[in-house]
């Protein structure tokens, strides 16, 4: 979701904009979702720094997912990850309006600039030239953890974390969407890695270059594309990666988006919207990255039975499997549902198993256990 500036007699008024793709339009469209007030002067960023950092919007992916830097400017709150980092536009020419009026685009905040409200306030001299999502606080995480394929010889997972199906702990579900990963230097080995975090990234192996474009040297795997790439592989739908024939920056489809293959695409690092696959797709950089960098392909269901009326003085958390945004390993993956079961705090089970049976002898279903933990990532934030 993006945030709308309207201006009606020198008052800003600010609203939550959804964005959508219709089929039966065969474009885009927009919605006021929620009106948010009145817009207060803009804080002056007097507090700029320049970080090591990860920066995503809320439902957005700076850079469409590759940055050219791993340098992020901007006013960060002193938290090493959290929400609320400003960042300055980065406006750039991309083309004309209807009236022929030049058009420009922000790469930072992922809008258009030049509408007559863009105008008025660059009239009213209350800070530069700034576009409609200038002081939208976006998610961050500094000094991300870097990963290097080429490192782990035993394979990397990476996957979209997902709320719970069930849970029955006293600890709370994780908010949203964050990025597991599993990492083992050797083959067969012990995993050196297995946590959450905010936002992973991969740079480029000695032994294979991520992109075509030469001059990625890395892709950020942060919540908004793993989910949608996630999204895209649950549901078969047909993925690539469609590079803008402006700029050469590999397009990432997010939203609604990311559900409706479709063939013209809208560039997010130029703002180009002219862009056209040869079929429907869901364009993600993370397609590429699967594509060169996965060794096995295949799944086996889980062969492993687990009746949980044997643990009833036990907690239990219960997840769907669900494939990995990124597998390097040579083994295959394991499908089914994955159990954690604690006694007195105690984590006495951690697997994966074809076939649980709940403490009131019924079967779960692995594809329900899914949508109930999709629905709860894709709830807004409150």
């Amino acid at each position: 979701m993006i945030i709308k500036r309207e201006i009606k007699n020198n008052v800003t008024y600010l609203y939550l904009v959804e964005e959508s793709y219709s089929p039966e339009k065969k474009r885009g469209e927009t919605k006021k979702i929620k009106a948010l007030g009145v817009e207060e002067a803009a804080t002056p960023l007097n507090s700029i720094t320049e970080e090591f950092a990860v920066v995503w919007a809320e439902g957005r992916t700076l850079g469409n997912a590759v940055p050219f830097s791993e340098r992020v400017i901007g006013q960060f709150p002193e938290a090493e990850s959290g929400n609320g980092v400003i960042l300055p536009c980065d406006i750039v020419p991309c083309g004309k309006f209807r009236n022929g009026a030049q058009r420009w685009w922000c790469r930072t905040h992922q809008v258009h600039w030049g509408i007559k409200a863009d105008l008025q306030q660059v009239a009213q001299g209350d800070g530069g030239i700034r576009c409609s999502n200038a002081t939208q606080p976006m998610h961050y995480t500094k000094n991300p953890l870097v990963i290097n394929p080429d490192d782990y010889a035993g394979g990397i997972g990476i996957w979209a974390a997902l709320p719970t199906a069930i849970n029955t702990t006293d600890e709370p579900d994780i908010d949203g969407v964050v990025i597991h990963l599993h990492a083992r230097p050797q083959l067969q080995g012990k995993k050196t890695i297995d946590a959450n975090f905010p936002a992973v990234v991969v740079t480029s192996c000695d032994s294979l270059p991520l992109f075509g474009n030469a001059l990625i040297k890395r892709v950020v795997i942060a919540p908004p594309s793993a989910l949608a790439y996630l999204e895209a592989l649950n549901s078969n739908l047909p993925l690539g990666t469609l590079y803008c024939h402006t700029c050469q920056h590999p397009h990432l489809d997010l939203g609604d988006f990311a559900k409706n293959p479709h063939k013209k695409h809208f560039c997010g690092n130029c703002g180009v919207d002219s862009n056209w696959s040869k079929e429907p797709i869901v364009s993600s950089p993370l397609s590429e990255l699967a594509n060169k960098l996965t060794k096995n392909p295949d799944f086996v269901d889980s062969d492993r039975i687990l009746d949980l009326r044997d643990y009833q003085n036990c907690q239990v958390k219960v997840w769907s499997s669900t494939p990995a945004v990124l597998w390097t390993s040579h083994l295959p993956q394991e499908a089914g549902i994955h159990v954690h079961i604690y006694q007195e705090k105690r984590k006495i089970v951690d697997d994966t198993f074809g076939q649980v049976t709940w403490f009131d002898g019924s079967q779960l279903e692995r594809d329900k256990l899914l949508v109930t933990m999709l629905d709860k990532a894709n709830k807004p934030a409150a």
